[in-house]
């Protein structure tokens, strides 16, 4: 019986998921969308990734080296 609850639980919670990913397509449905929702949370994730690898840096100081590297293009290169 204990397998039933585990896999109700495992059914419960793919179903959680798809619920969030149809959620997510729905506010999503063009490439340029889903390139926004990307570049919002983009350098948060650089910071994350940087500090796990041991070289912690702070979002605001990698939006600054991003601003002297030039404008951050809007459309992307094709």
């Amino acid at each position: 019986m204990g397998t039933m609850s585990a896999d109700s639980g495992d059914a419960g919670q793919r179903e959680a998921l798809e619920a969030k990913f149809r959620l997510w397509r729905a506010a999503h449905k063009t490439p340029s969308t889903v390139l926004d929702a990307h570049r919002e949370v983009l350098l948060e994730r650089v910071s994350q990734s940087m500090t796990f690898e041991g070289e912690p840096v702070a979002v605001s100081r990698l939006k600054t080296l991003l601003e002297q590297s030039g404008p951050w293009s809007k459309t992307p290169d094709t």
